[in-house]
């Protein structure tokens, strides 16, 4: 019997050590674990902040873009509205390569200038109309390049 009371104080101390042990183990498991889910937020958090600043960017970009665009929308609808009512002359530079320079001209002195007829008036203003939207589409893309795509960048290599 004496041999039996420090075997059961072994065998107590035992499992208690290696209960002891295993919730160590545990532990230090747990707090990597934590440790790496901090991380990963903290890393969500920059992102977050990287994807906000660039909404921000594009939507400024987009705002600048807009209304550089409607202004130019109205100078175009201002300039053909003068030209209609003849407030201001739409004036074209043309050659006839079929004259000879030998003829005299012919017409009155009274008649009215060249002009563009009706269709041709309105495709020019249609062509100008698509020339600006081009223009601002080609510039607000460079400038979210400049200032989204290459800054991007750059923070990426930082």
């Amino acid at each position: 019997m004496n041999w039996k009371i420090p075997l059961v104080i072994v065998a107590l101390l035992a499992s208690m050590l290696g209960a002891t042990l295993y919730y160590r183990t545990l532990y230090y498991q747990t707090e990597k674990a934590r440790k790496i889910a901090i991380s990963d937020r903290e890393k969500q958090q920059v992102v977050f902040e990287q994807l906000s600043h660039q909404i921000r960017t594009i939507s400024a970009l987009d705002t600048q873009h807009t209304k550089a665009l409607e202004y130019d929308k109205k100078l175009i609808t201002q300039l053909e509205h003068d030209v209609a009512t003849s407030r201001r002359r739409l004036h074209v530079k043309a050659t006839c390569s079929n004259v000879s320079a030998n003829t005299t001209p012919s017409g009155l002195d009274d008649a009215t200038s060249a002009r563009l007829d009706y269709t041709a008036q309105r495709n020019y203003f249609i062509l100008r109309r698509r020339i600006e939207i081009a223009e601002e589409q080609i510039n607000g893309l460079q400038n979210y390049v400049r200032q989204v795509v290459l800054s991007h960048q750059q923070e990426a290599k930082n």
